[in-house]
């Protein structure tokens, strides 16, 4: 984040839904990622579903954290798409998920996701690929114990770190974009618009 950026934020509202999306979500929002988690007061959870009204991207609760909310905010047709690979389809049914059904999944995920933020049960791996993370990585964070990564970054990548490197970089660049136009009155709509309509490469 360049300091421009960083002072921009610095003197605009923490609380704003649509600062906070950008801040968390951007790389969904531009359409270079299927899914991001969105974490945000709890009086702020009805915000978060108007602001992301008619937006083209949805917001599943996952669970209340202590006076947090978290969402899972997702590009449905990308997600389902990436859940669908045959690959990660597999890795799935190893958790005891039926793939059949989209919604299935995301209600069986949320639950195993409340059990270990409530009762400290297994931490639920899969979170990786409902964020859309390379399943490679995935399993190379579970196999190493989150050790032993090529870099660190939106995620621990553990294959093909020049292409991870140069991802994050595009990330970082549509985050520090999307404040500025958020500083400058856009709407969250109108921004993953402006993104659907460009020549954005979808990298996942």
């Amino acid at each position: 984040m360049c300091e421009e950026v960083f002072e921009m934020i610095c003197s605009m509202d923490r609380r704003k839904i649509e600062l906070q999306l950008v801040l968390q979500c951007a790389p969904t929002i531009a359409g270079l990622k299927p899914s991001n988690l969105l974490i945000v007061p709890r009086d702020l959870e009805d915000k978060v579903r108007l602001v992301l009204r008619h937006s083209g991207l949805l917001g599943y609760r996952l669970v209340y954290d202590k006076k947090r909310v978290i969402f899972l905010v997702f590009n449905r047709d990308m997600l389902m798409d990436y859940l669908s690979k045959d690959e990660v389809r597999a890795f799935l049914i190893k958790y005891g998920y039926r793939t059949d059904a989209f919604g299935y999944c995301l209600r069986y995920f949320q639950k195993r996701y409340d059990s270990y933020v409530h009762d400290r049960k297994d931490f639920p791996h899969e979170m990786g690929v409902f964020l859309g993370y390379p399943l490679h990585d995935v399993e190379g964070f579970i196999e190493n114990g989150g050790d032993n990564f090529l870099v660190s970054g939106y995620w621990k990548v553990y294959f093909d770190a020049a292409k991870a490197k140069g991802l994050f970089e595009k990330f970082d660049i549509v985050k520090d974009d999307m404040v500025r136009m958020i500083s400058k009155g856009s709407t969250i709509k109108s921004i993953v618009s402006y993104y659907a309509n460009s020549a954005t490469e979808v990298a996942v």
